[in-house]
């Protein structure tokens, strides 16, 4: 190829005219924010009730985990109690909790928080595809021709997918067809499945979670598939990100992030989502996601691939632009 790469570094790619605050100055009329259950913005904090009695909730209080104490929830009243705190509402509870958090924590404060968080990452995109129908029969290093002359064709190096992929020898239970695909390791165990021909998953569909060369990164990447992380680093001649990095795999995941990135410290989030309705959909939402994580700035990056429906498609597009 007759272009030169090496020199490109990610920073490169990234226009200021893209650039996006990660905060927006929104809030809700406190009528309505008062009837959104707390036990729903409890979940959306990966808090889990330790115990049920009827309509009645009990939980560890987030703002001190080793007092003995407990939350309560009612779920008929929407009110909650802590015998070692006060008692109230849901914007009361808010307030004690951004209180808790070192925030500016008045009501509007509050307000501003309950309306960025009632709209994060709701209800997962449908993936109609049963994954459970695949099983593994076993995995070994890169080396079947019919994925070799397919990275190839692809324009991703065989030592770049080594690095990050294996060779996956599985069976489709439901047929009894046996076949090979490339495999990209999700957080569970699992693997994230692609050949020319189909896209499927071992294991329950979940994310793929790779850290950057930086220890305590300041940014994170968030990608839809394994081939899009790939076309980024061939671009840039690069075996790695300095910063963390999140691959969907299949859209039903995107309900996943927001455990990988709340409260880490993440300055900037790039997202490379596909230029389609479901990546804007998803692109959406993440960014009304971010707007809860005071300090975290969006960055979508699709403008540089505006003309292509995904990051390996722009990929592709400039390969056979330099050849």
């Amino acid at each position: 190829m007759g272009r030169e790469r090496s020199t490109k570094t990610f920073s490169s790619l990234v226009p200021d005219h893209i650039f996006t605050p990660g905060l927006m100055e929104r809030a809700m009329d406190p009528e309505h924010a008062n009837t959104i259950p707390i036990s729903e913005i409890l979940g959306k904090l990966d808090l889990k009730p330790l115990r049920c009695e009827g309509p009645i909730l009990y939980y560890t209080p987030l703002w001190d985990r080793k007092r003995r104490s407990t939350l309560i929830v009612n779920r008929l009243t929407n009110r909650w109690s802590d015998a070692a705190i006060s008692n109230g509402n849901l914007i009361e509870w808010v307030v004690q909790y951004l209180r808790f958090r070192g925030e500016a924590h008045t009501e509007l404060d509050a307000l501003r928080w309950i309306a960025n968080m009632s709209v994060c990452l709701p209800e997962p995109i449908a993936d109609p595809i049963d994954r459970q129908r695949i099983e593994l029969r076993h995995k070994k290093t890169i080396q079947y021709p019919g994925l070799l002359h397919y990275l190839e064709r692809e324009g991703i190096a065989l030592s770049l997918a080594r690095r990050y992929m294996k060779e996956i020898h599985a069976r489709n239970r439901q047929t009894g067809k046996d076949f090979i695909a490339l495999g990209l390791p999700t957080v569970e165990g699992g693997f994230a499945l692609r050949t020319a021909y189909l896209e499927r998953s071992i294991g329950l569909p979940t994310i793929s979670f790779i850290r950057g060369r930086v220890p305590k990164p300041n940014g994170i990447h968030l990608f839809k598939e394994g081939f899009d992380f790939l076309s980024v680093l061939s671009y840039l001649n690069r075996t790695d990100l300095d910063e963390d990095v999140i691959i969907l795999n299949t859209w039903s995941c995107l309900s996943q992030v927001p455990a990988y990135i709340r409260q880490y410290g993440y300055q900037t989030a790039y997202s490379w989502l596909n230029n389609t309705d479901l990546g804007q959909q998803a692109t959406n939402s993440i960014s009304q996601f971010l707007q809860t994580e005071i300090g975290t700035c969006h960055q979508p990056m699709n403008k540089l691939y505006k003309l292509h429906d995904n990051v390996h498609s722009w990929y592709r597009h400039t390969l056979r632009s330099a050849a």
